[in-house]
This record gives structure tokens, C-alpha cells and sequence, in this order.
């Protein structure tokens, strides 16, 4: 018994710039508009995990930039 079929996976279309969208097939997506748009990814200062600009705040640690899951779990102030 073979059965074969399609899934089909409507993706909206994004911009340089908009925020990061929270679905795995949708940030690939997201994040090759944002590339052909000339934003860089740069390391957080807290995970050293690489974020695009939108994904990062106007924090810092150790002199970085750190993204928005660092600071909404209090990364900012953890090791200070």
C-alpha cells in the first residue's frame, strides 16, 4: 500500500528589515530576504549566537549587543 501526496507550506512574503517570524521554515525564508537586503548577522555578547540587527537590543554585554531572548531572560544583568 503506497500512497503518495503533497504538503504544501504557503509562506508570507517578507522585507528587508521586518521582524523575525517564530516558525523554522519561516525564518530560513526570513533570513535569505534578509541577506539579499545587505543586513549581517552579528554575535550576541551574551550566547554568542549569531542574530540579524532586528533580532538583537540596544543592550550590552561585555561590550555587545545582546538579542532579545538574552535580555527577556534577564541575560543582561546575570553576570554583571
Amino acid at each position: 500500500m503506497n500512497r503518495d501526496f503533497a504538503h504544501i507550506h504557503i509562506m508570507p512574503t517578507y522585507r528587508g528589515g521586518d521582524p523575525a517570524p517564530t516558525g523554522y521554515l519561516e525564518w530560513h525564508e526570513w533570513a535569505r530576504v534578509q541577506l539579499r537586503a545587505g543586513l549581517r548577522q552579528q554575535r550576541c555578547g551574551k550566547c554568542n549566537l549569531y542574530k540579524f540587527p532586528q533580532e538583537l537590543t540596544s543592550e550590552t554585554f561585555n561590550r555587545k549587543l545582546i538579542c532579545n531572548n538574552c535580555f527577556m531572560s534577564g541575560g543582561a544583568d546575570a553576570d554583571r
